[in-house]
Formats: structure tokens, C-alpha cells, sequence
């Protein structure tokens, strides 16, 4: 069996060859890889997705835009709060880093329901970590599913 540390640090070696090519400052990337390596030591995170302005190479300049990651996770609290307390132990100290934190299930409901929010990131974010395959297959979805005009989702089946 493969050794789960061995490969979160291969995939974050590889991770960040391909987010130095996007991403041009340096305080961007180094906040990026503290949040990842404390992210990605929690078993229970299946899915990290970047998106927004960083994950088009448009970042104004440290630190007027966030870094936008969603990521998704086996178990997490119902309660709104307790998730938002639970995100925070991950940002141990002050970065530039907003996340969404979604299960697999709530993933799959935001994309069915038509969350714009959801749309956007999963249509032009960058996988980053998905050893279960949960947001290719989700990227899959939405490219069956929806075409996008402008800034509106359609379902194809109504185009």
C-alpha cells in the first residue's frame, strides 16, 4: 500500500512546479504551500481545488487578492460556525488564503442545483489534490450538464 505521507509530499513537490508557473509572487506561493502542507496532513480532505484571479494569473498585487481554494471533506460540522472554527486550524498564522470547505455530498448538490459560485470554480479551477478522483469526476459533470454564456449557467438540455 502506497504510504499516504509519501504521497502528499511527491503530489506537493509536483503541485507547486505547476503553481510557480501560474503564480508570480512569491508571498502568494509561500502562503499557498503552508496552507497545503497543513491541509493536505488531514486524512479526511479528499479534494483541493484552486480558483479566482490566482488561478488565472491575475493577482493583483500581495496582498489586494486571495488566494480562493475549495475543498472538499469526508466529515465536517453542520453547523456553519463550527466549520468556519474547524477551517481556521488551518491557517495557523496570517495568509492570504479564503476557502470554501464542502463535502463530497454538498459538492455534488451545489453543482445540481446550479451554485453559480460552485460552476465557476469547478469549471476553470486547478485540481490540485484529488486522490479519489471527486473533482475530476465533478468537472466531468458540469461539462455534460451546463454551458456557460458570459457569467449565466444554462443547463443544455434547455439550450
Amino acid at each position: 500500500m502506497l504510504n499516504v505521507y509519501y504521497y502528499l509530499k511527491v503530489n506537493l513537490v509536483w503541485v507547486t512546479g505547476l503553481l510557480e508557473s501560474i503564480i508570480k509572487d512569491e508571498r502568494y506561493l509561500n502562503d499557498l504551500r503552508r496552507y497545503l502542507s497543513n491541509v493536505l496532513e488531514d486524512r479526511n480532505v479528499v479534494g483541493v481545488l484552486l480558483f479566482g484571479s490566482i488561478s488565472r494569473g491575475m493577482a493583483k498585487p500581495y496582498p489586494e487578492s486571495d488566494i480562493d481554494l475549495l475543498i472538499v471533506a469526508r466529515e465536517l460540522p453542520s453547523n456553519i460556525v463550527e466549520r468556519r472554527f474547524m477551517a481556521l486550524k488551518f491557517k495557523r498564522e496570517p495568509m492570504a488564503v479564503e476557502d470554501i470547505w464542502l463535502t463530497p455530498r454538498e459538492l455534488l448538490d451545489g453543482i445540481e442545483g446550479g451554485w453559480g459560485l460552485i460552476l465557476d470554480a469547478i469549471s476553470d479551477g486547478i485540481i490540485i489534490h484529488d486522490p479519489e478522483g471527486i473533482l475530476r469526476n465533478a468537472k466531468e459533470i458540469v461539462n455534460k450538464k451546463y454551458k456557460r454564456i458570459g457569467r449565466i449557467w444554462l443547463l443544455k438540455k434547455l439550450c
